[in-house]
């Protein structure tokens, strides 16, 4: 009967390694310029806003599905699960919806994005703002330092693309 199983056994695995393996890598997109690389889905990079104008949606109804572009300040050195990007005079914290992608873990400071997904305020914990500041490569002092929680303007992306 252990060789019925065996078949299932290996697709679970193969499916979860596949899975697993998720990384920084770029979508291809057809028709876009050379100097734009796509993360997770290709989005439009027309009809963007800013952490202002996210704000002002957010007032609406806490939640809404936008477009906004910003520069890249920081991304997580060790996954390259979230970004931070500087939009306006806001900094907005970036994750990739379901983990299902992620961006560079380092060389993407600096440069032009564009993220399309959900907007939205989220409040960091003490232990998850000392996470992302390890994430980030920053020291013990600045890690130490971190004692109060902290209300984010805060994104799940759907897609990324990062101007180089």
């Amino acid at each position: 009967m252990n060789n019925l199983f065996a078949p299932a056994l290996f697709l679970t695995c193969s499916a979860a390694l596949f899975i697993g393996c998720e990384s920084a890598t770029p979508v291809e997109a057809a028709g876009t310029p050379d100097n734009q690389t796509f993360y997770g889905s290709v989005i439009d990079t027309d009809g963007t806003m800013n952490g202002a104008d996210m704000r002002a949606a957010l007032d609406k109804s806490g939640r809404a599905e936008v477009r906004f572009e910003g520069e890249i300040t920081a991304t997580c050195a060790k996954k390259g699960c979230w970004m931070d990007v500087a939009s306006g005079e806001d900094t907005v914290f970036v994750r990739f919806l379901d983990y299902g992608f992620f961006v560079p873990t380092e060389g993407a400071e600096g440069k032009r994005t564009v993220v399309q997904g959900e907007a939205f305020y989220d409040t960091l914990t003490v232990p998850m703002l000392k996470h992302y500041a390890e994430d980030a490569g920053k020291s013990q002092e600045e890690i130490d330092a971190i004692t109060e929680p902290e209300l984010r303007l805060a994104f799940t992306a759907t897609g990324v693309m990062i101007e180089d």
